[in-house]
């Protein structure tokens, strides 16, 4: 009867719950070492009621020892409902030694049911974990692979704009732009470095420092390229005559 009813249980946790896994990780129907445990608690409590029963058998003489050991067996099992009392007080009335022959052979061949569905419930149990296990294994290579897809991007982008700042820089420094060759030159070995610094208690100082000093960095660049070119003065009445410089001028 008791295995009957933790094989239920099993087949119980193992329905879906209301709430689903969102992590990615779980636990198997029924675990093995605790079904190996919880197996090993019940066959300690049949092996009791079976040796209270047969050490009753031995002393039928005696109704005292009988009664005793009857009631330690009887504190091992769940408490029997009324149909099957009366079934038994029935076959007790009718004293059919067939009858007790094949209630016997029937007991046997249902506990023998019982064993082989409680050692099959096991090497599910031990299949179903490793199954699990492997599952779980592979969601969290998945993770990882997603966590380093996301590292590549960022390392991808600030390469990409890091480099076109540095062309720039150069480019900057070949018409002499000085001021804007140095914000880039800034901003380029910045970005070449930030994807280092991702995951780590310095990303967001970095990301805030790496934005002040671009936005600084063109600010003065602008600020720079918008000064009015001084041209060079022009001189005064430009279509006038210069001075002649010959002898014969009066």
């Amino acid at each position: 009867m008791h295995r009957i009813l933790v094989i239920a249980l099993f087949a119980l946790t193992g329905c879906p719950t209301t709430t689903p896994d969102t992590q990615g990780t779980g636990t198997p129907t029924a675990d093995p070492a605790s079904m190996t445990k919880l197996g090993t608690q019940i066959d300690k409590a049949d092996q009791r009621v079976a040796a209270g029963i047969a050490v009753a058998s031995e002393n039928a003489d005696k109704p005292a020892v009988v009664r005793a050991e009857l009631g330690v067996a009887a504190s091992y099992l769940p408490k029997p409902d009324q149909i099957h009392i009366d079934y038994v007080r029935n076959r007790v009335a009718r004293n059919n030694s067939e009858e007790y022959k094949r209630a016997e052979e029937a007991g046997r061949k249902l506990l023998a049911v019982i064993d082989a569905n409680f050692a099959k419930a096991e090497q599910d149990a031990a299949k179903n974990k490793a199954a699990l296990d492997n599952a779980n294994k592979q969601i969290t290579a998945l993770k990882a692979d997603l966590a380093q897809a996301k590292k590549d991007i960022v390392t991808y982008v600030c390469a990409g704009i890091g480099g076109l700042l540095a062309i720039g820089a150069v480019a900057l420094l070949w018409f002499r732009q000085i001021v804007g060759a140095i914000a880039c030159a800034i901003g380029a070995g910045s970005l070449l470095s930030f994807p280092s610094l991702v995951d780590t208690p310095w990303f967001l100082p970095s990301a805030a420092g790496l934005g002040a000093v671009c936005v600084l960095g063109v600010g003065v660049y602008l600020f720079h390229t918008s000064k009015p070119c001084q041209k060079p003065a022009e001189a005064p009445f430009p279509d006038a005559a210069p001075p002649s410089q010959g002898k014969g001028d009066v």
